[in-house]
């Protein structure tokens, strides 16, 4: 049985970008994370060790992001993306969204953002 877990706006501050300032200073990033995988046997046994733990992908997502400085955020996104993959076996799918609110372009909006999708090979 398909299921998704969808961790929404996961709060994290790190050094990513390609100012001296971003990366003196350091910002707030906001993630996004959707995971695909069979839910089956939680739902039948409804036991935690029958699907992903969203405690430890938020854990793995966190010490990815943080672990290394990145100039873009679909770098980063994508680390965090194969992070999780190499981590949850169980994963077969994982969107990674990343959003800077405050990146540094004159102009007013909410964020910009970018998101990266990787499916496990079969």
């Amino acid at each position: 049985m398909k299921g998704i877990i969808d961790i929404a706006g996961l709060v994290l501050f790190a050094r990513h970008g390609v100012g001296a300032e971003e990366t003196r200073l350091g910002q707030r990033f906001i993630l996004d994370i959707t995971l695909e995988t069979d839910v089956g046997e939680a739902v039948k046994h409804d036991r935690l060790a029958d699907t992903v733990d969203y405690g430890e992908v938020v854990a793995v997502a966190s010490s990815v992001f943080r672990g290394k400085n990145f100039y873009l955020i679909e770098a980063a996104a994508a680390h965090v993306a194969a992070g999780i993959l190499a981590h949850f076996p169980a994963v077969k799918n994982v969107r990674v969204t990343v959003k800077k609110p405050e990146a540094p372009i004159d102009a007013k909006f909410d964020y910009v953002a970018t998101t990266v999708e990787r499916k496990r090979d079969a």
